[in-house]
């Protein structure tokens, strides 16, 4: 079995290696693609400073591709993170990430949207708020999305079968292609595939 992979689309190509913990230093979620291979700006190089170059942990020329039929092709979700899921009534109480394989960049406009389908009450959109920690700006690139929502009841949220992100104005930060219906797409396949769960709010 490969220690890493090359596939376009798939979910399991970040190096085997690294931890799923998200409390490591050496959390998976943090490795992305670019040309230079798989690459790393979390605590794991001991960088605390944003704008440093990523430390290459596997050297793979052109392995993010230039264009949509090179390389990894496109961006592709690879992990869904509940970070915060705190009672009804409470400002901002549900919080997630998506982290791609391949870091994205956002080009003023439109915030992305994910509408939240509750079992009981109303449904409630979550916008796009930071990338790798960072508060979304011009030119922002990461490849970790943080999306936030308020909920007004109690009930248990969920991004339904083939839901789309809304009005992303995301690129590949590589290629500057616009974000495909592939990377900003949760078909019940990738939906499994990246350990998406419902939000569940008291």
């Amino acid at each position: 079995m490969s220690l890493w992979g090359t596939s376009a689309d798939a979910t399991t190509n970040k190096p085997k290696f690294l931890s799923s913990d998200p409390n490591s230093p050496y959390d998976k979620t943090e490795v992305f693609a670019t040309e230079a291979g798989w690459v790393t700006r979390g605590p794991a190089t001991g960088n605390g400073n944003v704008n440093a170059d990523p430390e290459v942990l596997v050297a793979i020329g052109g392995l993010a591709g230039a264009t949509a039929s090179t390389g990894l092709h496109h961006p592709t979700m690879t992990k869904y993170t509940i970070v915060t899921k705190a009672d009804h009534g409470t400002s901002n109480n549900i919080v997630f990430e998506i982290a791609y394989d391949e870091a994205l960049k956002y080009v003023a406009g439109s915030a992305a949207t994910l509408l939240l389908t509750a079992t009981a009450g109303s449904n409630v959109t979550a916008t796009l708020t930071h990338m790798n920690g960072v508060a979304l700006t011009n030119n922002l690139e990461g490849n970790i999305l943080r999306f936030t929502a308020t909920s007004a009841q109690a009930t248990t949220y969920d991004l339904s079968n083939n839901r789309q992100m809304g009005d992303p104005d995301l690129v590949d930060a590589i290629s500057g292609t616009a974000l495909e219906t592939d990377s900003k797409k949760f078909t019940s396949a990738r939906k499994t595939a990246i350990g998406y769960e419902s939000i569940v709010i008291a």
